[in-house]
């Protein structure tokens, strides 16, 4: 009986460190007005993975461009684009990213 119970133990410590490999945690929320968009499989098959939306009132002089797949077929995070001409000619748009220590830095001209 004890031996039983000894073996049935290590079976589910070695099942719960094979599931718990397998677990992604969300990345940070990016900010106010965010919502999680669990991973699914869109209508036409496409699996689209775990995202945050924005759901909140306009921004001015931005606008919030949706995850989406890029033309390589890579997905690419949500992120802010501005409107209107660059501050300065050959100006680089970065998105908004997570810098060293998970900090989150607003998108901004470069």
């Amino acid at each position: 009986m004890r031996r039983h119970l000894v073996l049935f133990l290590i079976c589910c410590l070695c099942g719960l460190m094979i599931t718990a490999s397998c677990a992604h945690a969300r990345p940070p929320k990016p900010g106010p007005n965010f919502v999680w968009v669990s991973p699914h499989v869109a209508p036409g098959g496409v699996k689209v993975p775990g995202h945050w939306q924005y759901q909140g009132p306009r921004v001015a002089d931005r606008e919030w461009i949706p995850g989406h797949y890029g033309p390589g077929g890579q997905w690419i995070d949500g992120h802010w684009r501005p409107l209107g001409a660059p501050p300065q000619p050959h100006s680089v748009w970065v998105p908004g990213h997570h810098g060293p220590g998970g900090r989150w830095i607003p998108g901004h001209w470069k």
